[in-house]
């Protein structure tokens, strides 16, 4: 038996392949189209499809596993394998299931995976090591369980933040591991060769840099993410969005040049001519009619006056911020008149007594939505006002993990003596 469904290995795959095309032509050509469906499935088989490779890659390279006859391609897994995987692990569940079940699921296809490996080692097609199970597990948590989680967001709307953070994910590994790769794969650069670069890899972060609490504004500020399938819901014209119109567009071009220098090809240049490409071929088509539709006017004016490929010097049309100081504190009083000598541009600095809710126990950011931000976050917006330098520095102040520990930081200082407190 097991001869012969060896011998007619190619027949049997040929013929599963053929039913999942299928089975495709009818979710995405005959049945009534979902869209929120739709996404759900392509953020699961995305991340499916760029991560499986590189677990397994690991895998095969610790001795777990060995796929016979995938000598001849570079990620160490035979194709035809490699897209069944990706049609059972994002597909099938994210159609059916819609991101339910998330548990059920994981030990589901973990239990089916566990029982087909050993029978493809049974007929020759993978060779299984002492410690494989390892990389099951390897494989199930960091392949299907995030995207499954993800398509899970997606479908139900919610945790905008953790959407972004996947997006990040793959957008990373696709142009910092996937590319990089792939180039080697061809035998344009030897990886091998590279040396960590400590310089170029703070030049790095700093382009970089803008594009990630980009995202993070588009997330708080904008409610939506930079995908196109969650749009914001607000115009963002503050933060780095008040310095350049597109801060990811600029750093995702701007990042090739640093990888082109580390890896001592110009073949990375490509990526950014095709970015520049695709934001005036493609991007600009698409945003700038959504942009006039959503938002008139208001649109027009961000357009005009804020450039797409440059950082301003200083946010000329940054929407008016208020920021609010308790007088009667030394410190804060020190601040506050710091930052009027500063002449920032479209900031109210006012009084802790003029706040129009209630008391104030710290200082305090109004942006012109209404959206209050505190102590460090609050400080951080208001240099934002002044110019290009201070407001990089108050984009650091407020990124994620960094805001955290400012603030850490901030809550154990003593600014005050018995006479007075302030908790700033």
């Amino acid at each position: 038996m097991l001869i012969s469904i060896r011998d007619n290995y190619p027949i049997i795959v040929s013929i599963v392949i053929l039913i999942s095309f299928v089975f495709l032509a009818f979710i995405f050509l005959l049945k009534k189209q979902d869209p929120k469906l739709n996404w759900a499935i392509f953020y699961a088989t995305l991340y499916v499809t760029v991560t499986l490779p590189f677990v397994n890659f690991w895998c095969v390279n610790y001795g777990l596993w060995q796929f016979n006859h995938s000598d001849t391609n570079n990620i160490q897994l035979p194709f035809d394998l490699y897209y069944l995987w990706v049609f059972m692990w994002s597909i099938l569940p994210v159609f059916f299931l819609k991101g339910k079940h998330i548990l059920l699921t994981t030990a589901l296809l973990l239990w089916l995976d566990i029982l087909i490996m050993p029978q493809l080692a049974k007929i020759e097609i993978v060779t299984l090591h002492e410690n494989w199970m390892i990389g099951e597990f390897a494989l199930i948590t960091t392949v299907f369980l995030p995207s499954y989680y993800w398509a899970y967001c997606s479908y139900h709307d919610k945790h905008k933040g953790i959407r972004a953070i996947f997006q990040v994910i793959i957008m990373g590994a696709v142009f910092l591991i996937g590319l990089p790769f792939i180039i080697q794969m061809y035998g344009f650069v030897t990886i091998e060769n590279v040396r960590f670069n400590p310089y170029l890899f703070q030049l790095f972060l700093i382009l970089i840099f803008p594009s990630l609490i980009a995202v993070h504004d588009l997330v708080k500020k904008g409610k939506g993410t930079p995908f196109p399938y969650d749009p914001t819901k607000n115009l963002v014209q503050t933060g780095v969005y008040a310095y350049c119109r597109n801060p990811i567009q600029w750093s995702f071009t701007a990042l090739f040049f640093p990888l082109s220098i580390f890896y001592s090809t110009p073949l990375f240049l490509v990526g950014s001519i095709f970015s520049i490409a695709y934001s005036f071929g493609v991007s600009d088509f698409q945003e700038y009619d959504d942009m006039q539709q959503k938002y008139g006017d208001e649109w027009d004016t961000y357009k005009n006056n804020v450039p797409k490929w440059r950082f301003l010097w200083k946010p000329k049309t940054i929407p008016t911020g208020e920021i609010f100081f308790d007088a009667d504190c030394h410190q804060c009083s020190q601040i506050s008149h710091w930052l009027t000598k500063a002449n920032p541009i479209n900031l109210s600095i006012k009084k802790s007594i003029d706040f129009p809710k209630n008391n104030i126990l710290q200082v305090t950011y109004v942006d012109h939505n209404g959206t209050e931000y505190k102590s460090v976050r609050a400080i951080a917006c208001a240099i934002e006002h002044i110019n290009l330098a201070y407001a990089s520095l108050g984009w650091f102040m407020r990124f994620p993990v960094i805001n955290y520990l400012l603030q850490l930081i901030v809550d154990t200082m003593d600014f005050s003596s018995r006479e007075e407190h302030c908790d700033i």
